[in-house]
């Protein structure tokens, strides 16, 4: 495979689109499932609630069942981690589903007397509103498999790199604040690839107009890290001046990561 395959597979692999969709569907797992659920086995009858009133209780009920959570997952031997709260989430929604189903199966139409007489009874449940029932039932095999998306997605873990500045002493402080036109400024630059594959860095340090100083390439394997010395030379003063520090990977013509100094830079 040459570069330009290795480097298109690694851009639609971690593609804005599917990020976006795996975004969009943790934020319905969690904002919205647990409470509709829960709404729905407080408020069974159709006419209990309209629609707008049933999703934003759905949503504020959420809202108030991630603390509660939190707080019980704190106290218990899970502990409070993603695969913890996804599984409890998941949890509360089918249980609540499951009753909320229960619940509507014993409520029947709008003035419906059960028929007398011998399967007066089954024939009075055959009558109750099936719909309903349904959407429950739906509900929480949608939040089955949300579940399994979502702890899917979490286990394998979002591709990305790390990519940091240190100051003088090797600590995220005591950065450079002042420099001097001509003279090379060095500050300590980190950069940890947790994309699953090998990936080819390059880094530029820019003052928004002029190329500073840059590194690489440099090939990082998974897990690997970089730590090491970066200087660059101002060219021009300002005050205050952004310096920035632009991450390139697999000589893709975009920054992937980008980090920035502001410096009082004098002649």
């Amino acid at each position: 495979m040459n570069d330009l395959s290795f480097s298109l597979l690694i851009s639609i692999g971690q593609s804005p689109l599917l990020g976006g969709a795996r975004l969009l569907l943790g934020l319905a797992f969690v904002l919205l499932a647990p409470g509709y659920a829960i709404q729905a086995a407080l408020f069974p009858r159709r006419g209990d609630l309209s629609g707008p009133e049933r999703w934003a209780l759905s949503f504020g009920i959420s809202l108030a069942a991630i603390p509660i959570l939190s707080l019980v997952l704190t106290q218990l031997l899970w502990g409070l981690r993603l695969e913890s709260v996804i599984i409890a989430s998941a949890g509360v929604t089918v249980v609540a589903a499951g009753t909320a189903w229960v619940v509507r199966r014993r409520i029947p139409f709008a003035g419906e007397t059960a028929p007398a007489g011998r399967g007066g009874i089954r024939d009075a449940h055959s009558h109750r509103i099936p719909k309903s029932g349904g959407a429950a039932v739906a509900l929480a095999l949608g939040g089955v498999l949300l579940l399994g998306f979502v702890f899917q997605t979490a286990r394998q873990g979002e591709p990305v790199t790390e990519f940091y500045l240190l100051g003088a002493e090797g600590q995220a402080e005591s950065y450079p604040y002042r420099g001097v036109v001509g003279e090379p400024v060095t500050v300590t630059v980190g950069i940890v690839n947790r994309e699953g594959v090998p990936v080819a860095y390059r880094l530029e340090v820019v003052d928004g107009e002029n190329l500073l100083g840059q590194m690489g390439p440099m090939v990082l394997g998974d897990g690997e890290t970089y730590e090491g010395p970066v200087s660059f030379t101002l060219v021009r003063a300002g005050e205050p001046l952004r310096v920035e520090f632009l991450l390139y990977r697999n000589g893709l013509p975009l920054p992937y990561r980008r980090l920035w100094l502001w410096l009082e830079v004098v002649e």
